[in-house]
């Protein structure tokens, strides 16, 4: 048994291009309802995105605030070290008037003095950066070269003598120089030249000593035992004395 279908078919045309049309809608506002969704969820990304990089940009700023206010503390330190150590070199120890005192107080009888110079010279030690063992430390190693130079240069002062004076004999530059070398504060005591001079009517021996002082010398330190060098060198002297009257 066969259906007869007695509806127009322009009516049954008509409702099919409504279903169509109403599918087609709804197929569109789907798609734009994804397309505005994605569009929101992408904004909101991004927005959370440029807050984050906006974060991180202003740590990383502090951080090169902070860095920058390290190294100006570094620098001002080591101004702070240098001028320390400079002032500290330049207090005399052991001063110079004890000094001259010393040497002369060496000189047996019967030798003078003719000249006396003190020399002082900053003593100058090569220290050299440790290697580097991260990239990191390379970068700031290097950059730290071409701020302050290769290498630093530190180091106490050096104080050395210069002695030349007159004696009547060998005997007695050797007596000087035996004094000298007993003397706490003294490093090095070397014999220059010892050679004849005729000074008026008399031969006498010129003779020159160059003396280098320790490094720590310190005239405290050095007077800290008994009555120091001076009394040594009066012990001496006197000694001396004796064994000429004899």
């Amino acid at each position: 048994m066969s259906l007869v279908n007695l509806l127009p078919e322009d009516y049954v045309a008509r409702r099919a291009q409504k279903r169509a049309n109403v599918f087609c809608t709804v197929l569109f506002a789907v798609v734009m309802g994804g397309v505005v969704a994605a569009a929101v969820v992408s904004e909101r990304q991004y927005r959370n995105t440029r807050l984050v990089s906006e974060r991180v940009n202003q740590a990383y700023a502090e951080a090169a605030d902070l860095i920058k206010q390290l190294r100006q503390l570094e620098n001002t330190r080591q101004k702070l070290l240098a001028k320390a150590s400079l002032t500290a070199g330049l207090l005399e120890r052991v001063p110079r008037s004890y000094l001259l005192a010393t040497v002369t107080e060496a000189l047996p009888e019967g030798a003078s003095l003719t000249r006396f110079e003190l020399k002082t010279r900053r003593q100058v030690t090569v220290r050299r950066a440790p290697a580097a063992k991260t990239r990191y430390q390379a970068a700031a190693a290097k950059r730290a070269t071409k701020a302050k130079g290769k290498v630093k240069a530190t180091g106490g002062m050096s104080v050395g003598i210069t002695v030349v004076g007159l004696a009547g004999t060998d005997v007695q530059v050797a007596k000087f120089i035996a004094a000298m070398a007993r003397c706490p504060l003294m490093e090095t005591v070397d014999l220059v030249y010892s050679q004849q001079k005729k000074q008026g009517s008399a031969l006498v021996r010129e003779f020159r000593v160059d003396v280098q002082l320790k490094p720590n010398a310190d005239v405290l330190a050095g007077v800290s035992d008994g009555q120091g060098f001076l009394g040594m060198a009066r012990a001496e002297a006197g000694e001396m004395g004796r064994v000429q009257a004899q």
